[in-house]
């Protein structure tokens, strides 16, 4: 018996070809569904984290801006006291951080804090938990006492500020010379369109 080998393959044909389609096919919706997944975490996290924001500005005793007419520069003398004031505004109120101190250093790397100027611990002092915990409204606490030259002025004011929680977290204040940057300024600004919206629609439903 005699068998045409060529009708046969046209007859039946393998099924291998269809494979690598296939596998290629479902790759393409692992890695879509990858990047779908990994574009809704890098959202939820411009949103969400830390949950709060963090602002800073300066007061200063010993030097009369009104009468002088101008601040500070290098070639004053004499001294002045330092302090500030921290504003801490939450946008997500299940996000409950106890903030346990401020700090006026370099750096907020334990290990390597660099020059600290001051350090108020505000869990130690007794101020209220109610006062200084994120989650409701306007956070406003004071930093340390800092005396130092009226030359230092501007470094002074310019220094970075940090709050810490009580989870032994630290979180940059935006302050004068300190604005936010990168990845850190989209998130803020991602946050603050998020948070007047639903101030507004909140404010409309009442």
């Amino acid at each position: 018996m005699c068998c045409d080998i060529s009708a046969v393959c046209q007859t039946n044909p393998t099924p291998f070809p269809f494979w690598p389609e296939t596998f290629s096919i479902f790759l393409g919706d692992v890695l879509a569904t990858i990047c779908v997944a990994g574009g809704a975490y890098v959202l939820w996290y411009l949103l969400k984290y830390p949950g709060f924001r963090v602002g800073a500005n300066w007061t200063f005793v010993g030097w009369d801006v009104q009468k002088i007419g101008r601040l500070p520069n290098e070639s004053d003398t004499g001294m002045l006291v330092f302090m500030p004031n921290i504003s801490v505004t939450s946008y997500d109120m299940k996000v409950k951080k106890v903030i346990s101190a401020v700090w006026v250093r370099e750096r907020a790397d334990v290990s390597d804090p660099g020059e600290i100027l001051g350090h108020r611990d505000l869990q130690r002092e007794g101020v209220p938990i109610e006062t200084r915990t994120t989650g409701g409204e306007l956070l406003s606490l004071t930093g340390p006492k800092i005396e130092r030259p009226t030359s230092a002025f501007r470094r002074i004011t310019f220094f970075p500020i940090f709050v810490q929680t009580s989870d032994g977290e630290f979180y940059q204040a935006e302050s004068p010379g300190n604005a936010a940057k990168g990845i850190v300024k989209l998130r803020h600004q991602i946050q603050k369109v998020v948070y007047t919206a639903k101030q507004r629609i909140l404010t409309k439903l009442r």
